[in-house]
């Protein structure tokens, strides 16, 4: 009966260090809630902000972005193409501009976290707007926010297409929220569906 319990214990023991082993060995290198969504199309995550400095070193970038979550330093080598919206005729990224990164998922503890990509979508300043929101509703049940920016006033649309960093009910008025959108109706207020949207 002894060395049946104490063959039980062992056994056990052994499950116990397998699944603690697992945990260690799966787990990704990445602090939580940093607002990464994961990609099919890439095997990898998605992080996103607005491009607050920009150093180029033989050929690659290091990019300096910000979102809801703080800072984060995006090493882009010079083997990978960004990319940029089909309706922009430019070549260049700048300060303002808003990137879209794909990533192993591994970023490093430091701060800021460094992280490495595997591609970049580019949406330069004039796609990018942040403001204040002055008014928030419903339509087609998605939230609606009224986003007065320095020379803009918008309806923005967060749909399940939206990329969001940051908790959208945690906007309220007077939030200070950064949207992109490519197409915008010409009303006035003008009317938009937003690609990224961040909340601080």
């Amino acid at each position: 009966m002894k060395f049946k319990t104490s063959s039980i214990i062992a056994i056990l023991a052994v499950f116990l260090c397998i699944i603690a082993g697992s945990f260690v060995i799966f787990q990704k290198n990445a602090e939580p809630g940093d607002n990464s969504t994961t990609d099919s199309n890439y095997g990898s995550e998605i992080i996103f902000g607005v491009i607050k400095s920009i150093e180029v070193v033989d050929g690659s970038y290091k990019l300096l972005i910000n979102n809801s979550n703080g800072e984060y330093v995006v090493n882009v080598p010079e083997s990978v193409d960004i990319k940029f919206p089909e309706i922009y005729e430019g070549d260049n990224i700048s300060v303002g501009g808003l990137v879209e990164i794909n990533y192993s998922g591994i970023m490093t503890r430091s701060l800021p976290p460094i992280l490495t990509a595997s591609s970049v979508l580019y949406y330069p300043p004039e796609f990018v707007t942040s403001g204040k929101v002055t008014e928030i509703d419903f339509v087609n049940d998605y939230k609606r926010f009224l986003v007065e920016g320095e020379n803009s006033l918008c309806y923005v649309s967060v749909t399940n297409d939206t990329l969001v960093s940051g908790d959208i009910n945690d906007v309220k008025i007077n939030s200070t929220v950064t949207y992109s959108s490519i197409i915008q109706l010409m009303s006035y207020p003008g009317q938009c569906g937003a690609i990224h949207f961040i909340v601080y």
